[in-house]
């Protein structure tokens, strides 16, 4: 197996493109983020979903043919800092390491904050040190992914996305009808949180506070990150024409949509259900109450119950595993080919990727190890300051012609700056002393971040030497151009 084939796979499927995309977004987010937001916060989660659902049409409609493009132009094409290559006709070393090198760290990062929730998740449940299992487990994954490559994700897409739909759907069943509405409505408001049942299920509320205008901004803009993740946008550099992603995306459509409505509604009924537990912030908590519930309703709820882990490991899995192979992708192709750390010969690659994928599978664990206590909105921040990094210079580049490499690094640099400056640092003076900007607009820090990250494309791009012809007539090319 070459490094092409381990990044991208022979000829993927539409079923398998519609699939295994859709799978690592639903994954950690759709099986364990919305449920726990929507346990905790109610309907308001629903703006953030919004966002998601957006960004995919954005990404499947617009992106995903122009990329797919790109790659038939670029034969050599396999991942996101090899597009920019391609794209700004700039061969150097500088921006392609700069790419590769922000998305290197920020997706171990990433990996290392769910692989630690992964262990504290399972930790919590069964009450036993799930650190070394850990271990084992994302090296075990890392092994698979060197031996067989992004294949072993096609191929395993199916059956994760039929265990999580049956998840999702059976709990949301099972819980409701062993309250029943009258009963599940008592129990929410029983729970004395929001204040009423209208409020926890009204889409205008969110943590039992009327969403203003800027609010409704801020959840939508969190959908818009899923934009910005390698893994997904890779997965078109593997496409050999459009009906492929068009029957991709119906089956995603098809898909998302009932998926979406168990999630949501299992994660909603949950509050009513767990009732009278106390109302906890705690994720693992959260997991953890809800296996004890089902599994102690004995008989199917038992079978639920561990089904219900089942999808909870895979959800996790899913994360990694496509990160991984994203960064593998980045190192091997980008750092060690294009860079020319060293010249790896045809006849060692095989051996040469099963090391990287285990090198980066073992760095994954012992950052882990490293990191200390943080809650599941640290997680949010990293994918937040990868998505205001990596998606709007992705988009731009498929969209405005004029665009050059300085716009590229501009935006790159500004996106990666910009979420944690606005987020935590104290910029302002305020009334209780120093606030960041973020509490001085009532936004979270994408908004702020994906404006500045947009300008600084555009200024940098406009300031400085433009594109060649060559690069503009490709990219009017691959824009205008009808795939048969």
């Amino acid at each position: 197996m070459d490094i092409r084939r381990f990044s991208l796979g022979e000829k993927v499927s539409a079923i398998n493109l519609g699939l295994y995309t859709t799978v690592f977004l639903v994954g950690f987010v759709g099986v364990i983020v919305l449920p726990f937001y929507l346990y905790l916060f109610g309907a308001g989660v629903f703006w953030e979903f919004l966002g998601i659902a957006v960004c995919m049409l954005v990404i499947w409609n617009l992106e995903a043919y122009r990329l797919m493009r790109y790659a038939k132009n670029n034969k050599d094409i396999m991942s996101i800092p090899g597009y920019f290559t391609k794209r700004f006709r700039d061969h150097r070393w500088f921006m392609r390491m700069l790419v590769s090198v922000e998305i290197i760290i920020l997706s171990l990062v990433i990996m290392a904050l769910i692989t630690k929730e992964m262990t504290l998740v399972f930790n919590t449940i069964f009450g036993q040190p799930f650190r070394y299992m850990s271990l084992a487990v994302v090296v075990v994954v890392a092994i698979a992914l060197g031996l067989f490559g992004i294949e072993y994700i096609y191929k395993s897409a199916v059956y994760k996305a039929v265990i999580i739909m049956i998840t999702v759907i059976s709990v949301f069943i099972y819980m409701f009808s062993q309250l029943g509405i009258y009963q599940l409505v008592k129990n929410i408001m029983s729970t004395l949180v929001t204040g009423s049942v209208s409020e926890y299920m009204n889409i205008l509320y969110h943590n039992g506070k009327m969403l203003e205008v800027s609010d409704l901004i801020s959840l939508a803009s969190m959908g818009t990150l899923s934009s910005g993740m390698p893994f997904i946008l890779n997965s078109f550099f593997a496409v050999d024409n459009s009906k492929k992603i068009s029957t991709g995306k119906k089956i995603m459509v098809v898909y998302i949509l009932p998926f979406f409505i168990g999630a949501a509604g299992m994660g909603g009924i949950s509050r009513g259900y767990l009732y009278p537990e106390a109302v906890t912030r705690s994720l693992s908590e959260y997991i953890k109450l809800v296996f004890l519930s089902l599994k102690n309703s004995g008989g199917v709820g038992n079978v639920i119950a561990y089904l219900y882990i089942i999808s909870i490991f895979i959800a996790f899995i899913s994360a990694i595993e496509g990160s991984l192979n994203a960064v593998s992708t980045v190192i091997l192709e980008d750092i060690v080919n294009k860079g020319r750390v060293v010249h790896i010969r045809k006849k060692n690659e095989p051996k040469v990727i099963v090391w990287c994928c285990i090198f980066v599978g073992v760095a994954v664990v012992l950052l882990s190890e490293i990191i200390g206590s943080f809650s599941i909105s640290t997680i949010t921040v990293f994918i937040g300051t990868m998505g205001c990094s990596i998606s709007p210079v992705v988009f731009m580049s498929l969209v405005w012609k004029r665009m050059n490499k300085y716009g590229c690094i501009a935006g790159l640099v500004s996106g990666l700056v910009s979420v944690p400056l606005f987020k935590y640092a104290l910029l302002f003076g305020g009334e209780s002393g120093r606030i960041t900007l973020c509490d001085l607009l009532g936004v979270n820090s994408v908004v702020p971040s994906i404006i500045v990250s947009f300008s600084m494309i555009i200024l940098f791009s406009l300031i400085t030497p433009d594109v060649s012809k060559k690069a503009k007539d490709e990219f009017m090319n691959v824009r205008n151009r009808i795939e048969q």
